[in-house]
């Protein structure tokens, strides 16, 4: 039976035993029949039928497939591999300067030599690889015969071009059919160019740089196509932060189920995990970020979103002055209306005084507190103010002064009277006179103290509004906020501290304090980093960790590579720039978002190497080439 008359789909179907493969046309070949028109066609058989009947009758003509037909095809092969080889260094020289002509005529005026070379050998009869284990045999056997037929010639030639082509063949072999080899397994495999290109070069630069160290340029094989997926570049970073972290599992979890203690942001991983690994290596993975600016954009947002609730608590001035307004428009006629009721006179009036408010200071004086100097200088100086009342209009303005006076406000020293200081000291007993200053005003103006009742409720929530304004006052930096006008941002250590005094004393409500205490746990968080901070020169720290993390991605990218082949692979490193970068912004992108660095960290420790490649393995072993790789079932 002559297969010539197969077509090429149907003999490469047929080589690797794949009958489905085969069309409709070749098994009515290869079951005898005969595939013309006929007046009268006889009736075909189905494609089942014919699977069938090749299957389990074989006929004779097959059973010669791979014998005296086939080794002369494989011989002419070979010929072709040794001609292709053996005329590389001259081929590849009128290649170049055929691309030149090219070049200058804009268009293709010649034919590479290299094509017309196999074009001729075509021509001429001698057979072309077929099959993807061909196709593999041919760039090795090409390779072996680049090396062998210049060192063969160069023995007639001058001793400086004999010592060039000849010196360390064993070496020049390795490397040539290593590289041949990985280039023609990736490009069986479907990868792309540049993928060949590198596993031409890492084949080629391993075994020349190592004769015999197989282990290591098995896996340098398997793994050179690794950092160019995306797949791949997942797993080498999920390694890296595992590497990074101090405990990983724990660090997973913490990412996965990680809450914001504030919205309208998202902290870093290393806030979220508060992995003391993650946290010590964010500082030079923020110079990893030095064009984007990611990190500092994500600082930004974190202080808008902290300056956001602040703002929401204390609003602004306009807010604070329609409130103040809103509570007197209420009350001040309640107030107005009690004084205007109001029938008391002077006399009386300065009885009820005496019988309430002047009792009440002599009582404070008479106690042991009475007995400070303090105490005795403010309360005799109420007792004097507080005697110039003959209304109960009056005495509201004078308890005005005795309010402030609690409060710190006044200061009289100037005038003989007490200072500020010693008001705020005496805070306790003004407080008691200001509650009978009130009595003595209700016993002369009905309908007084209802106002008061009224004035308090309203005053809650604009003291509260002062409160928060004040707080907010406390805790800005003078830094200004670079993507925001007239915005500040916040001091992590002036925010802690006006925490912990809202603690002991404040008008906040309970609820606007949980509030910034949340804002302040979030605060501390950003600057995690501080704690883990070791002694030395920053830039130096920083260096160091860049370059361990740098190791890292070199070893996931690489593997264990002995100091021999280190120094023969550097050239390699231009190859790999660009999955460099690919990799460094998925790291950057990790340590901005906890949920995504969990993602890779888990990805990384269910995948290995192998299942990322585990068809371009399965190919290799396929094609026989599994021991050359290192590669085993």
């Amino acid at each position: 039976m002559d297969l010539t008359k197969l077509s090429d789909e149907d003999l490469m179907a047929l080589q690797v035993g794949d009958l489905s493969k085969v069309s409709d046309a070749g098994l009515a070949f290869l079951s005898g029949e005969k595939v013309i028109e006929q007046p009268k066609p006889p009736k075909r058989m189905t494609r089942a039928e014919a699977i069938k009947e090749i299957t389990t009758a074989p006929k004779a003509e097959q059973m010669q497939l791979g014998s005296a037909s086939d080794f002369g095809r494989q011989l002419g092969l070979t010929g072709r591999a040794a001609v292709t080889g053996a005329l590389s260094i001259p081929t590849m020289g009128a290649d170049a300067l055929t691309g030149l002509i090219n070049l200058l005529a804009g268009r293709q005026v010649m034919q590479p030599t290299s094509q017309a070379l196999q074009s001729l050998m075509t021509q001429a009869g001698v057979p072309s690889a077929k099959t993807p284990q061909e196709r593999v045999v041919q760039d090795v056997t090409s390779a072996g015969f680049g090396v062998a037929g210049p060192a063969s010639l160069a023995r007639n030639m001058p001793s400086a071009v004999q010592e060039f082509f000849t010196k360390s063949l064993g070496t020049q072999g390795a490397a040539a059919t290593a590289g041949a080899l990985a280039s023609g397994a990736a490009r069986e495999s479907d990868i792309g160019p540049v993928g060949q290109t590198v596993g031409a070069l890492m084949g080629s630069i391993g075994a020349g740089g190592a004769v015999g160290a197989a282990p290591v340029l098995a896996r340098t094989t398997k793994e050179i196509v690794r950092p160019f997926t995306q797949a791949g570049r997942e797993v080498i970073t999920g390694n890296v932060l595992r590497n990074l972290a101090t405990d990983a599992e724990q660090a997973i979890k913490a990412g996965e189920t990680f809450v914001p203690k504030i919205g309208g942001y998202t902290p870093t991983t290393a806030q979220a995990t508060r992995d003391l690994g993650l946290i010590n290596a964010e500082t030079a993975l923020r110079g990893m970020d030095n064009t984007k600016a990611r990190f500092a954009t994500q600082a930004l947002e974190a202080n808008q979103a902290q300056m956001a609730i602040l703002n929401r608590l204390a609003k602004d001035d306009d807010a604070l002055t329609a409130a103040i307004k809103k509570r007197d428009d209420i009350t001040a006629p309640l107030r107005e209306e009690a004084f205007a009721n109001s029938t008391v006179t002077p006399d009386i009036f300065q009885s009820g005084i005496a019988l309430t408010v002047n009792k009440t200071i002599d009582d404070i004086l008479a106690s042991p507190v009475g007995k400070r100097q303090t105490v005795i200088s403010v309360l005799n100086d109420a007792k004097d103010d507080i005697a110039r009342a003959s209304t109960p209009a009056e005495l509201y303005e004078i308890r005005k002064d005795l309010r402030m006076a609690a409060q710190g406000l006044l200061d009289k020293s100037d005038r003989g009277g007490p200072t500020a200081g010693a008001y705020k000291a005496a805070q306790e007993p003004l407080k008691q006179v200001i509650r009978a200053v009130d009595d003595a005003i209700e016993a002369g103006a009905t309908g007084y103290k209802d106002y008061l009742a009224k004035y308090a409720a309203s005053s809650k929530g604009i003291e509260r509004l002062e409160a928060a304004q004040q707080f907010k006052g406390k805790v800005l930096s003078t830094t200004p906020d670079p993507s925001r006008v007239n915005d500040y941002l916040i001091s992590q250590p002036k925010f802690l501290n006006a925490i912990r005094a809202a603690e002991k004393e404040t008008k906040l409500s309970n609820t606007q304090l949980a509030v910034l205490k949340r804002v302040a746990e979030d605060l501390d968080s950003g600057v995690l980093a501080r704690a883990t901070k070791p002694m030395g020169s920053d830039t130096f720290k920083n260096m160091s960790t860049a370059n361990v993390i740098g190791g890292m991605i070199g070893k996931q990218m690489f593997g264990d590579v002995p100091p021999v082949l280190q120094k023969v692979s550097a050239p390699m490193n231009w190859l790999y720039n660009g999955t460099d970068d690919a990799i460094r912004e998925l790291l950057v992108n990790a340590m901005l978002d906890p949920k995504l660095a969990a993602n890779l960290m888990k990805k990384a420790s269910v995948m290995t190497v192998e299942p990322l490649n585990r068809e371009l393995q399965r190919k290799a072993l396929a094609l026989g080439y599994g021991a050359a790789f290192g590669l085993t079932e």
